[in-house]
């Protein structure tokens, strides 16, 4: 196989990759190859087109490992959310306390508390939530436009490489349909050559059997001088 696929590649039929180059085995010097005969003319043959080599993506989690587990500190702060007198996450806290109050209870305590400590106001607490949320629907909707770029770019990329295959596949074909019709012209070749060679042959034969005969005929026309005058041998 080895032996075919450098014969092809010296046609320039066939690309040979790096590894098959290097297990090419190496011809001899120039000086020590006998010279050869013209070899037949082969048909032009069409470049194998190489695959390109698809641009190499990052797996779905690399690409999004800049983000994924992102804090949500660091998002409200890229956001440029402001620091509040009483965040929503220590109200979230306080109202994981309460939890074993219904919703009105709980909700009625909270307000309590409200009204009896000056520091702090549930408004506070409510633009807080309301800013912090948008910056999180944001962040979210900022993923999805990324996920989208990247599944439109993989789309592309992977047509690129359909396209790639097609070209090389009908490129393909085309050198295996011309090493198709350089087979039938050697065939047809090694067909006249052989018929050539046996009629050759059988014109030999006949000439030496014709030969053969007529120089037979001679020797039997001589044998009558031996066989009319030698003498007879003695005890007969």
């Amino acid at each position: 196989m080895k032996g075919i696929l450098n014969l092809l590649a010296k046609a320039k039929l066939v690309e040979l990759s790096d590894d098959e180059r290097l297990a090419a085995p190496v011809p001899p010097p120039e000086s020590e190859v006998a010279p050869a005969e013209p070899a037949a003319q082969h048909p032009a043959a069409v470049a194998t087109a190489a695959l390109p080599a698809a641009p190499e993506l990052p797996s779905l989690a690399e690409a999004c490992g800049e983000v994924e587990g992102q804090s949500f500190a660091d998002i409200f702060a890229g956001a440029a959310v402001p620091p509040s007198p009483y965040p929503a996450e220590k109200l979230l806290r306080l109202l994981d306390g309460l939890r074993a109050m219904d919703a009105v209870t709980r909700k009625a305590a909270v307000l309590a508390m409200d009204a009896a400590d000056d520091n702090w106001q549930i408004d506070d607490c409510l633009r807080d939530a309301e800013l912090k949320i948008a910056a999180l629907d944001e962040h979210k909707n900022r993923l999805a436009a990324q996920m989208e770029s990247r599944e439109r770019q993989s789309a592309e990329i992977v047509e690129q490489i359909r396209l790639k295959l097609d070209e090389a596949t009908a490129a393909i074909r085309q050198q295996i349909s011309e090493l198709e019709q350089l087979r039938e012209r050697e065939v047809t070749r090694a067909a006249q050559e052989t018929t050539s060679v046996e009629a050759g042959l059988r014109a030999a034969r006949e000439s030496v059997a014709r030969e053969t005969r007529r120089i037979d005929g001679e020797i039997e026309r001589l044998r009558e001088i031996p066989n009319s005058f030698r003498p007879p041998a003695a005890g007969h």
